[in-house]
């Protein structure tokens, strides 16, 4: 990653680990449960976490795999996910320091790869995909679930930057064809492709877990109750006496294989 991107991830999420831990958005969720049918194990694999965050995606690989490799390019986000893990009883999960660009794994080394929630922080994602496609054995899968931008460019110009005022190390949020070419890029092929799953966030808890400041929560309220009508629409943004209530955003899971040659 790019060293400021990379210390902005670094700086936002060691403060908020304990909360990405706690987070029910993160830690439930059927997703969780897709991507473990998906993936298809068997008990003898090795799977690779990338981006762990508060390691909820290691845990639920972790009954169905002989080994989970949970990494997480931050210290204090993966200690928190250590201790989270460790505290449910896994004992097939190691926990790695990585960036998820530069992976510090063997050509060829895990069964699975999967990325949770995450990749939208990545400033590289054709990089990203390729070192997921590199370390991943022939036949092995990768499995995304992250949250997408609308193939419209201005409404996904508008949620970008939503994104980005509650979070500085928001990066982007891709549209589904943009993952679809830079995982064919990277010499995967994409098997599944999700229907956009839609969640719905409380407007304060949402932005108060990257602990915005006070003045710059009220601001963005302020801008998003000015939204246009497309955008209110697309993001279902609920207004109640002058507050925003909630949003939402579109999430895909993508599930792609590396081909046996």
């Amino acid at each position: 990653m790019e060293p400021d991107v990379k210390q902005r991830v670094q700086a936002q999420f060691g403060a908020a680990a304990e909360r990405y831990v706690a987070s029910a958005g993160h830690a439930k969720g059927d997703d969780l449960a897709q991507l473990v049918a998906l993936a298809g194990l068997r008990g003898h694999e090795r799977v690779l976490d990338v981006a762990t965050g508060g390691g909820h995606t290691a845990l639920a690989f972790a009954p169905h795999a002989s080994e989970v490799v949970a990494s997480d390019l931050t210290p204090d986000m993966l200690a928190a996910a250590e201790r989270f893990v460790r505290g449910q009883g896994a004992q097939n999960v190691r926990f790695e320091l990585a960036d998820a660009e530069a992976l510090p794994f063997a050509d060829a080394s895990f069964d699975v790869v999967t990325v949770r929630i995450a990749p939208h922080h990545f400033p590289a994602p054709a990089r990203f995909v390729a070192e997921a496609a590199r370390v991943l054995r022939p036949g092995g899968i990768f499995l995304l679930d992250d949250n997408v931008a609308p193939e419209d460019a201005e409404l996904a110009a508008f949620i970008n930057r939503v994104e980005a005022w509650r979070d500085p190390s928001h990066v982007r949020c891709l549209p589904v064809s943009e993952w679809r070419a830079l995982i064919a890029a990277a010499g995967l092929d994409v098997e599944h492709v999700s229907d956009v799953l839609v969640k719905a966030y409380d407007f304060a808890p949402w932005a108060e877990r990257m602990a915005m400041p006070a003045a710059e929560q009220a601001a963005l309220e302020r801008w998003l109750l000015a939204a246009p009508e497309a955008c209110v629409a697309a993001f279902q943004i609920v207004a109640e006496g002058g507050r925003v209530r909630s949003l939402s955003t579109g999430f895909v899971i993508i599930k792609a294989r590396k081909p046996v040659r």
